[in-house]
């Protein structure tokens, strides 16, 4: 009777025990006051308390510049810690990207992401801000089966995006009406024959140009180079009125002209 009662004794002390360390553990969701301190704080808590990676998406430009700084010093002070960017063309700090470069990292990408700023550390714990309709929400996460869906997300949008250092040194040049007229045949689907025809350069001039533009790009096939091409925004309106090339779908672009850039014109800016 004695040792069951023990035994019991034990039980309950060893419930209680459980119950006491789970009353201290931090909540798995935390609801955040959607006011900007409130977030940045939350954000420079997450991202000092990382031990080995910080993956940031920055597509909300109210929070841009605070959550850049915070990463720029992270940068500076703990340069072994792995830090990936996923931002949109109007949130892209060009500066930051550089810095990037300068220590040999391509770490900053764009795609089209909605507004939102996001933070996960070590892939176990992330801040989550959302703003839709003008409302706007935050949390921070700590329960490892949302997290690790949000690392995976974060993940599947990086491997697809575009590396943000292709664009500073490609943004320039692709407003040039060459390189227009390239892209949008790259975009359509347009044959080299008919395409260099238009252009009135040879086919190896233009294929010249494909490849140097697919390198810009961090472009597998022709195909994703015009799928990028478009999702910054490199394309720009059909000019009304005029013809494509034959061998391209019907999308409105005219024949044109010029003579290319050397090989290397689009050299990327460090």
């Amino acid at each position: 009777m004695d040792k069951a009662l023990l035994d019991v004794h034990s039980v309950i002390l060893s419930t209680v025990a459980k119950h006491r360390d789970g009353m201290s553990r931090p909540p798995l969701v935390t609801g955040l006051n959607p006011v900007d301190p409130e977030i940045l704080a939350a954000a420079v808590e997450l991202a000092e308390g990382a031990g080995l990676t910080v993956d940031a998406v920055v597509a909300l430009p109210a929070h841009a510049g605070a959550v850049y700084a915070m990463l720029r010093e992270l940068l500076l002070r703990r340069g072994d810690l792995r830090i990936r960017i996923l931002c949109t063309r109007a949130t892209l700090d060009h500066d930051l990207v550089r810095e990037f470069a300068r220590r040999g990292r391509k770490a900053v990408r764009i795609a089209r992401i909605p507004l939102m700023t996001a933070l996960i550390a070590d892939g176990r714990t992330a801040l989550v801000c959302t703003e839709m309709a003008g409302e706007r929400q935050a949390s921070v996460l700590r329960a490892s089966s949302v997290t690790q869906c949000g690392q995976t997300l974060f993940d599947t949008v990086w491997s697809h995006a575009v590396d943000a250092t292709a664009w500073l040194g490609f943004g320039a040049h692709a407003r040039g009406e060459l390189v227009q007229q390239i892209l949008h045949y790259l975009h359509t689907g347009a044959t080299d024959e008919a395409a260099s025809r238009e252009l009135s350069i040879s086919v190896r001039t233009y294929r010249r140009h494909i490849a140097t533009i697919m390198e810009l790009l961090d472009a597998r096939s022709r195909f994703q180079a015009g799928v990028r091409a478009a999702e910054l925004g490199l394309l720009t309106r059909v000019r009304p009125g005029a013809e494509p090339p034959r061998g391209c779908p019907p999308a409105g672009w005219a024949t044109g002209g010029g003579t290319p850039p050397p090989r290397g014109g689009y050299s990327p800016v460090a």
